[in-house]
């Protein structure tokens, strides 16, 4: 079985408070376990970035279906690629707020985390893999 991982950022359309994150990762855990699919979501102040492991087709048609939520916009697909071996394999969907104090441990920080956009991402795959990888060890909930 070849596993892929995609990668894409979005910006919320409404207020996330914690109990709509903890509803959005309940659901996401149990489509995601469905379909054998592994990930992380980030979140900070309305970004998103998430990462899908699976199946090509599976992840793909999670990504359309992600990308027509109206929960969200300026959905952006980041990068698709086969990898050799799961980033997430125990997560199902992990989980991290992005607070300000998290901002200042980043090696290498940036402003962008300040306020960030999905057009930050567009040619910078790099950044977005080191920012999951970062945040990797960290569960929030």
């Amino acid at each position: 079985m070849a596993v892929n991982c995609l990668v894409y950022v979005s910006l919320a359309n409404q207020e996330m408070s914690d109990k709509h994150l903890q509803d959005l990762l309940k659901k996401a855990r149990d489509k995601n376990e469905s379909l054998n699919i592994t990930g992380m979501l980030l979140y900070r102040d309305g970004f998103f970035m998430q990462a899908l492991e699976g199946e090509l087709n599976d992840i793909e048609s999670l990504f359309d279906v992600i990308a027509n939520d109206t929960r969200h916009r300026d959905v952006l697909l980041i990068y698709k690629k086969p990898i050799k071996q799961r980033g997430f394999p125990d997560w199902k969907m992990g989980f991290n707020k992005i607070d300000d104090k998290s901002v200042a441990t980043i090696d290498g920080y940036t402003d962008f985390l300040n306020n960030p956009t999905p057009d930050f991402f567009l040619h910078r795959a790099s950044e977005a893999e080191a920012l999951l990888d970062q945040f990797k060890h960290q569960l929030f909930f």
